[in-house]
């Protein structure tokens, strides 16, 4: 029995006790991301970067190129990116790929909200970042080498690293429920994702400039990372920091209502995902069933 038909059946019996549906669906979506080794596949490939990485950081440092507080703060960025990237992967897989696959329709035929189903689904693949940030805590410590900027740095960057990671697997989340296709899903999160990576990118005093400010509070990872320079790196108060705060914040508000409020309910077999109005959950129509039965 496919994982999604056995999360159907127990959405049926879920119907009838206090258990929610949701919760059935998110042990379901762990049990194939991690049982199944996609989840660690991936994490494999985020310790090779952050050792990569590391390594690469660690040896500036040691020849004083660049002091352990800025080091602490390039190592966190990756990590934080590196999980973005793992956490919209799967997200970006997950509506689209059932849909492929012929197992969305149980999902969508018990008797339980579309929300319900997605929630599920959304808990799933964030489960992927704190994993990622406990994997990148030994990385980051390393390059701290005992400096005192480690803890301010594990507490910005794991507050940061989970609102980005809301936004972005919600967002790859919208995505797969409005494609056609996990390659059309999978192309257009990436470019999202590559897209919100220039501007860190940028020349420093493009970055230093009005523009760059400005683009970096309608840029979450930007906003991030200025975040984190100004906290970890500057010991900046929160009072001088707030616009990085409160942009990848608003972000996330407008990427989870869109998803919960907007997509959810339009969820479906179709192609997309969004034409028409959504199929009435838990109940199905044979075809020729027009026609009185005798």
């Amino acid at each position: 029995m496919s994982v999604s038909a056995q999360t159907a059946r127990d959405a049926h019996v879920a119907s009838r006790s206090a258990r929610p549906v949701w919760w059935l669906v998110l042990k379901q979506e762990m049990v194939e991301l991690w049982v199944g080794g996609r989840v660690l596949n991936l994490l494999v490939l985020f310790g090779v970067l952050m050792s990569i990485t590391t390594y690469l950081l660690a040896t500036n440092n040691e020849i004083g190129l660049i002091p352990p507080d800025q080091t602490v703060v390039v190592g966190l960025t990756a990590a934080i990116t590196f999980g973005l990237f793992i956490g919209l992967v799967i997200a970006a897989e997950s509506i689209t790929g059932e849909r492929e696959r012929g197992t969305l329709e149980p999902l969508l035929l018990t008797p339980a909200s579309h929300r319900h189903v997605v929630l599920g689904k959304f808990l799933a693949a964030l489960s992927v970042w704190p994993a990622a940030f406990v994997l990148a805590v030994p990385y980051v410590a390393t390059l701290s080498r005992g400096e005192a900027v480690l803890w301010p740095a594990l507490f910005w960057g794991g507050l940061v690293g989970t609102v980005l990671s809301i936004t972005f697997v919600g967002l790859g989340m919208v995505v797969s429920i409005w494609s056609e296709s996990t390659r059309v899903s999978l192309f257009v999160c990436l470019l999202v994702y590559a897209v919100s990576l220039v501007p860190s990118q940028l020349p420093s005093q493009l970055q230093e400039s009005a523009a760059g400010t400005w683009i970096a509070v309608l840029d979450p990872v930007a906003a991030a990372g200025r975040l984190l320079t100004r906290t970890v790196q500057q010991g900046s108060p929160i009072g001088q920091v707030w616009p990085f705060i409160g942009a990848p914040v608003a972000v996330t508000v407008v990427v989870v209502g869109l998803l919960f409020w907007v997509a959810a309910p339009r969820l479906g077999l179709e192609a997309g995902g969004v034409r028409g109005r959504p199929r009435p959950v838990g109940l199905v129509a044979p075809v020729g069933s027009s026609k009185a039965t005798p």
